[in-house]
C-alpha cells in the first residue's frame, strides 16, 4: 500500500443520541387505506468521547456551567448597588461509580478457559492438557488480565477501546490497550462480508515542551504491516485542506514495517450507547439541579425571623449575635420566631432521583448484612439488576474476547515455539461475573458433586480458582503419588522389622 487514503481511514460513526423530532404528516390515515411505509428518519444530536470526558468528572458537569444555570443578581438594600449572588452548585460523582461497579463485575474474576472437547486417548488429553497450561502461563505473565482491564474500563467510560499486539526487536509478544482515555483516537474498518478487521488506524498527537500540540501521527495496520505517519499540526494550511479534501491529508508516511501477524493484530469493541451511565444521565442532571435548588432554598429558609410585638422592647444576646433574652415592658407584648412553611416534597423528589439513578443504571447499592452470610440465592436476587448487566455485557464482549485469546495464541504460540498446537487447540473462553458469593458454601456444593461423581475434581478446580492454581490437578496427582510412594516404603519397612532373616 503505496498510498494511504486519510480522507477514508479517519473516519467512523459518531456517538449520538436521539431527538424527540417526528414527522406528524403521516401519522393519520383512514381505515382500509393502501399506502406504503412511509420513511421515517432519526434526528440525532451528536456526541462525542470528549462529553463522555465531561460527565465523568463531577467538574465539567452542566450544574456547573454559568451560562446554563447563571449566578444571580441582587440589590443591596443599604447601599443600592447591584451585586452578583453565586448560586449553589452541586455536583455528584454518580457516573464513578456506575462505572466502577459494572467494571468490576465484568473483571473481578479471571477470564476462564476450558478444552472445547476432551480426547478418549490419554496421551492426547495430556498434551492438550500440557497445551492449554501453557497458554494459561502465558496469559497471565502477558499481563493480558491487566489488558481486559484497561479495555473495559475505556470501553465503560469512553465507549470504545482495543488491544493490539505487537513482536518487539527481540521476538517477544507483547500488548498494549488503545482508547481515548490515552489519547487515541480509534478507526476501525471491516471487511462488508465476513465482518472481521481489514484495516484499523490510531490517531494521536504529540505536545511540545510548552504543552502545545506540536505533531499530529496516524498509525494504520493492515494484513502485513504497520504503517506510522505524521504531519506537523502548524503546518496545516489551506493547501493542506486541499489535500485532505482529494484524500491525501497532509499526512507522510514514515515507515512502513511487518508486524509479524497474518491479520489485523488489532481487537476492537464499541459500546453503541457510549458511556455505561448513559440512560441514567438525564436523571443524574435533574438530580444535581434539584440538589442545587434545595440548598439555595435552605440558605434562603435556614435562619428563622424574629417577630417582636409591643412596646420597650430590650434585646439581650451573645458575643456571636444570638439572641439569648428579650424583655418586653409591654403587657399585650409578645415575641417568637416565625413559623416556616415546610414541604417533604424536595426531599421526596430527591430520593425518588437517587432511586432511579441505580436503576436506570442496574447498579445495585450495597445491601446492609445484619449478621450472618447470606445464601448463594438470596445474594443473586439482592445483586439481580448488576447481574442483568454483567450478562449483557459478557454475551457483547464475547467476539472481542476471542479474538484477544486468539491473538495470544498466535503471539505466545510463535514466542514458546508452539504456534500450531496452540492455534488449533480449541479452547472455549468466557468472561465470568463477579458475584459476591458465600465460599464456603460454593466450596461445599462443589465437594458434593465430586462425591457423588457428576463433577470431575478438574471441573471443580477450575470454578474456584479463587484457591485452585492452573495446575492444580497435576499438583494433588503428584502428592498422591508421592503419597503412595510414602506408604509402600512404610510397608517395606514393616515387612523387613517382622521379618530379619529377610536382612
Amino acid at each position: 500500500m503505496d498510498d494511504l487514503n486519510f480522507k477514508e481511514i479517519l473516519i467512523r460513526k459518531p456517538y449520538y443520541e436521539v431527538l424527540p423530532k417526528v414527522n406528524h404528516s403521516y401519522r393519520t390515515v383512514l381505515s382500509g387505506q393502501n399506502i406504503n411505509e412511509p420513511t421515517d428518519r432519526l434526528t440525532l444530536r451528536i456526541k462525542t468521547q470528549a462529553d463522555f470526558m465531561r460527565e465523568y468528572y463531577p467538574s465539567a458537569h452542566k450544574i456547573n456551567d454559568h451560562l446554563l444555570f447563571p449566578d444571580v443578581y441582587k440589590k443591596d438594600p443599604d447601599t443600592g448597588k447591584m451585586y452578583l449572588q453565586p448560586v449553589t452548585r452541586c455536583a455528584f460523582s454518580f457516573q464513578i461509580i456506575i462505572k466502577t461497579k459494572q467494571v468490576i463485575e465484568l473483571v473481578g474474576n479471571d477470564v476462564q478457559f476450558e478444552l472445547s472437547d476432551r480426547s478418549s486417548d490419554d496421551k492426547i488429553e495430556s498434551d492438550n492438557n500440557y497445551i492449554l497450561q501453557s497458554f494459561r502461563k502465558g496469559w497471565l505473565t502477558k499481563n493480558m488480565e491487566i489488558r481486559m482491564y484497561e479495555a473495559i474500563d475505556a470501553i465503560k467510560t469512553v465507549g470504545d477501546a482495543a488491544i493490539v499486539g505487537y513482536f518487539d526487536n527481540n521476538n517477544k509478544f507483547g500488548t498494549r490497550t488503545l482508547s481515548y482515555l490515552n489519547g487515541d483516537m480509534l478507526y476501525p474498518h471491516y471487511d462488508s462480508i465476513t465482518g472481521k478487521p481489514d484495516l484499523f488506524a490510531r490517531k494521536y498527537t504529540d505536545m511540545d515542551e510548552n504543552g502545545n500540540m506540536s505533531t499530529e501521527y496516524v498509525e494504520v495496520w493492515d494484513e502485513k504491516y504497520i504503517y506510522k505517519c505524521k504531519r506537523g499540526i502548524s503546518s496545516i494550511g489551506i493547501v493542506q485542506r486541499i489535500k485532505e479534501v482529494f484524500g491525501l491529508g497532509g499526512f507522510t508516511i514514515v515507515s512502513q514495517d511487518v508486524h509479524g501477524f497474518n491479520f489485523v493484530p488489532v481487537s476492537y469493541h464499541r459500546n453503541e450507547i457510549g458511556a455505561c451511565w448513559t440512560p441514567a444521565q438525564k436523571t443524574i442532571e435533574d438530580f444535581e439541579e434539584s440538589f442545587s435548588y434545595f440548598r439555595e432554598s435552605n440558605k434562603a429558609f435556614g435562619n428563622p425571623i424574629l417577630k417582636i410585638v409591643g412596646e420597650g422592647v430590650d434585646v439581650q444576646g451573645d458575643m456571636n449575635g444570638a439572641v439569648k433574652a428579650i424583655t418586653i415592658s409591654d403587657p399585650d407584648g409578645d415575641a417568637g420566631f416565625l413559623s416556616q412553611q415546610t414541604s417533604n416534597n424536595p426531599l421526596e423528589e430527591l430520593k425518588m432521583l437517587y432511586k432511579l439513578i441505580y436503576e436506570q443504571a442496574f447498579a445495585v447499592q450495597p445491601p446492609e448484612v445484619k449478621s450472618g452470610d447470606l445464601p448463594g440465592v438470596a445474594i443473586k436476587l439482592l445483586y439481580a439488576p448488576a447481574i442483568e448487566q454483567a450478562i449483557h455485557d459478557t454475551h457483547q464482549l464475547q467476539d472481542f474476547l476471542d479474538d484477544v485469546v486468539y491473538m495470544v495464541k498466535f503471539g505466545y504460540g510463535y514466542e514458546m515455539n508452539m504456534q500450531a498446537s496452540m492455534i488449533n487447540l480449541d479452547i472455549n473462553s468466557w468472561i465470568e461475573p463477579y458475584i459476591p458469593q458465600n465460599d464456603s458454601e460454593l466450596m461445599q456444593n462443589l465437594a458434593i458433586g465430586v462425591q457423588n461423581e457428576f463433577l470431575s475434581h478438574q471441573t471443580a478446580s477450575e470454578r474456584i480458582p479463587k484457591y485452585a492454581k492452573n495446575d492444580e490437578i497435576d499438583r494433588i496427582i503428584r502428592e498422591q503419588k508421592q503419597s503412595q510412594q510414602m506408604d509402600l516404603l512404610t510397608q517395606l519397612n514393616n515387612s523387613n522389622n517382622d521379618n530379619p532373616s529377610a536382612n
